[in-house]
């Protein structure tokens, strides 16, 4: 690179920061982004000087197999390629593996990828590639090469699965992109390879393969600058090396909030290459990650209690010279003396490539870490409150349709039961940016009604239709009601025998900013809860007339301290349940309106704020109250004691995860949920549970409702039930 090229680099780069920094940097996600830089482990020199080697031959990456396919051959599992396609050579294990065999895998970017095994058996792809991650892989006493790579020629990733023995590809994937500006991958623990590509457009795209296919987890707008990234599946983190910030964090759960956090930044020195070795690789309580810029000849490297900047000289002459690294590649070997570390990086001035080993006393501080069990008695003791309740999982058996409006849009759902078609039974969810929403079982949008905000729903069923409560002839038919913020008011509609809404009316409240509601009927009357953010209640009591004209008279008004949302009536024992969002569940007595709520459950571990949807269910003739506990992306399941309606005993909570075959995602951040123990027929004959999705992925698209069939929620409940050892 001449001078005046870096000095208009140089230039380029301070011109970006300077928008960057002046607020840009806080757009670059569509949703939540922290800066956190005040909590990152500042770096400081430690004055170690590494003495790099010239790679002559370039990177060569070496992988390790055994014929008697013994637990976890040693393998270099940590290939993390930026735009220099090049992989390092991990020395050969210790005699304690018997009958290993090796793999040459050698990289030229221009030419291709040649693969050698012991038995002098190659195979060579021919083109321009860019290798994401290379590893032996095992399972059913077969070995393979999984490979996976970003094609420069045809702009896919491409994955292969290649034989250890012969050198043969057995399988060949690829999933068409949009460039890639960094690709990373790793092996997951079911041994598919997970896979982040930042394409041209700025998108941080995630895929994971599955059933011979690209299963795209999750995608959205990460920003310009990143240059290269790393993955680390053991704790759950995407490092990002931006030219512009430094280097981000972001959490590799597709189901987590969207945000990410700054750990490095340093004015003036743009960050190019990334790498990580996880904390298993290295028999330690934290991983480790390592860090180059090309204005700095050196490196950085940091796990949880330790971070130090290690200079980087090549001496080629006799004399030693700075380099400028854009990419770096860490790994671990083995030898008689025991573990160490090597790091890897190129020149961008010379082209070169080099490799250095940490001395046994630097590398010592990042294998066998005891540092985070000396600081870790809070957070054991947090882990121990988790564990002290069951957390169970199901699988989602179907999911709807997104709502047609972006952002935090999807919110409640509730259930209308068909009792003389069950199958045609309908799901009704809010859209709370314009819409009242229904479903069949399947998913599939039956109806879209524009009205306004609506961000609660229910179902009441029976309800009379004019001359209520006197001795002629009644008409009654089934009612939705929904709390809408465009009007503050309850919108009415009526549902007809095949599940086909519509709207009535709207009844006016006195709420100044209209929220949750639920409703019950008694004696042909509906009687719906209402509240407002403020934390107020109203109960209305609801009548038709013969031409469908809805009234609501104002019948009671209380007051909880903080913001409430979800809540629900088991009219059985006359009893509300009532969310507050941050603080924990009310009861109320519903026979008189006199009465006033009792705080009966606050939030405490396992469960976690907010809890906002809530619904009875009925198992084995236990009843049960479930809540949403969206900090932790579960579900609370108190047991209702028979005697005593207002004792809540919490069972333990239930995780939605995903079902990777039906390509469901899981479900996170729930608002509303509803549960019925009607026979709805097919998957659903044991009732059916619908929970709102908050982020709805696998792929990226608006929100949406996962349905979860009651037998499914029965199993849930019944090992959660069972005598603890």
């Amino acid at each position: 690179m001449t001078m005046n090229n870096r000095k208009t680099k140089g230039l380029l780069r301070a011109v970006a920061k300077a928008v960057v920094f002046t607020g840009a940097l806080a757009t670059l996600f569509n949703c939540a982004v922290q800066d956190k830089t005040d909590s990152k482990t500042q770096s400081k020199s430690s004055g170690t000087v590494l003495k790099l080697t010239h790679l002559k031959e370039g990177f060569k990456q070496t992988l390790y197999y055994q014929n008697n396919d013994q637990a976890n051959a040693y393998k270099d599992t940590h290939a993390s390629n930026t735009k220099t396609t090049a992989l390092t050579k991990t020395p050969m294990p210790t005699a304690s593996y018997k009958d290993t065999h090796a793999i040459d895998l050698q990289i030229n970017e221009h030419k291709g990828i040649s693969l050698t095994n012991s038995q002098g058996k190659t195979h060579f792809i021919k083109g321009s590639y860019v290798v994401a991650h290379a590893e032996v892989a095992s399972s059913a006493n077969k070995q393979w090469v999984s490979l996976v790579v970003f094609n420069n020629n045809t702009q896919q990733i491409e994955a292969y699965r290649i034989s250890v023995d012969t050198m043969a590809v057995q399988q060949q994937l690829s999933e068409p992109a949009k460039g890639s500006e960094a690709i990373c991958a790793a092996m997951g623990a079911q041994g598919h390879p997970h896979i982040i590509n930042v394409d041209a457009t700025g998108t941080l795209n995630q895929y994971e393969l599955h059933h011979d296919r690209f299963l795209s987890l999750r995608s959205f707008s990460i920003g310009p600058g990143i240059k290269s990234c790393s993955v680390d599946l053991v704790s759950q983190s995407i490092y990002l090396a931006d030219e512009f910030a430094g280097v981000w964090k972001v959490n590799a759960n597709i189901e987590s909030e969207l945000e990410k956090t700054l750990i490095f930044h340093e004015t003036d020195t743009p960050v190019e290459g990334v790498s990580v070795l996880p904390s298993t690789t290295l028999n330690s309580n934290s991983s480790l990650v390592g860090w180059v810029s090309p204005d700095k000849s050196g490196l950085w490297l940091q796990n949880q209690c330790h971070a130090e900047f290690v200079t980087l000289m090549r001496d080629e002459d006799g004399t030693a010279e700075s380099i400028e690294p854009e990419f770096i590649h860490l790994a671990t070997f083995e030898n008689k003396e025991g573990p160490g570390i090597t790091v890897v990086v190129d020149d961008d001035a010379s082209g070169r490539v080099y490799s250095a080993a940490l001395s046994a006393d630097s590398a010592a501080v990042y294998f066998n870490d005891g540092c985070l069990a000396k600081k870790g008695g809070v957070a054991q003791s947090d882990k121990d409150i988790h564990i002290q309740h069951k957390v169970v999982k199901v699988l989602p058996s179907a999911q709807t349709q997104p709502v047609q409006n972006f952002g935090d849009a999807a919110d409640d759902p509730a259930i209308w039961a068909n009792s003389q078609s069950p199958s045609e039974s309908r799901i009704i969810g809010t859209d709370k940016k314009g819409a009242l929403v229904t479903y069949d079982l399947s998913g599939q949008q039956f109806q879209s009604l524009p009205i306004g905000r609506v961000n609660n729903v229910d179902v009441g069923y029976n309800v009379a239709v004019a001359n209520v409560n006197t001795a002629s002839a009644e008409e009654f038919t089934d009612i939705a009601v929904a709390s809408n913020r465009t009007h503050n008011s309850l919108s009415v509609l009526e549902i007809d025998s095949s599940g086909k809404l519509r709207h009535l009316g709207e009844i006016k409240t006195t709420l100044s900013d209209i929220y949750g509601m639920c409703l019950f009927v008694n004696k042909g009357i509906a009687h719906v809860f209402a509240n407002d953010t403020s934390g107020r209640f109203e109960r209305y009591e609801l009548s038709i007339n013969q031409g469908k004209a809805v009234e609501g008279k104002l019948s009671q008004t209380f007051s909880l301290p903080s913001q409430p949302e979800g809540c629900v009536v088991d009219t059985h024992t006359n009893t509300a349940y009532l969310g507050e969002e941050a603080a924990g569940i009310w009861v109320l007595d519903i026979s008189s309106t006199d009465n006033t709520p009792t705080f009966i459950s606050a939030i405490t571990p396992p469960v976690e704020a907010d809890i906002e949807g809530l619904a009875l269910f009925t198992v084995d003739n236990k009843k049960y109250l479930i809540a949403s506990s969206q900090g932790n992306n579960s579900y609370a399941i108190y047991h209702i004691h028979e005697e005593s309606p207002k004792t809540l005993t919490l069972m333990g909570l239930v995780e939605i995860a995903a079902d990777r075959t039906k390509q469901i995602d899981g479900v996170s951040e729930t608002d509303g949920l509803e549960a019925t123990n009607a026979d709805l027929g097919g998957a659903f004959t044991e009732g059916l549970w619908v929970v709102q999705d908050g982020r709805n992925v696998m792929p990226s698209q608006n929100q949406n409702f996962k349905l979860v069939a009651g037998s499914a929620l029965k199993d849930a409940i019944r090992e959660l039930v069972e005598p603890q050892d």
